[in-house]
């Protein structure tokens, strides 16, 4: 199963976006999940938390 997000965080505060990243970490790690979005708030949260991603960058 696979998880696409659109622009779903996009009104989160920085702490909601840390918890749901963690969340989806922990219970979906088996799974592919592609996270949709024009900024680079996710980049960092990510890089913060030391969670391991692929980053695919369209022009």
């Amino acid at each position: 199963m696979m998880i696409i997000l659109d622009e779903t965080f996009a009104y989160f505060d920085k702490t909601r976006l840390t918890n749901v990243l963690d969340f989806l970490n922990e219970n979906y790690k088996n799974k592919q999940i592609i996270i949709l979005t024009c900024t680079e708030r996710e980049i960092q949260a990510l890089n913060e938390k030391n969670i391991e991603y692929n980053k695919v960058e369209l022009k």
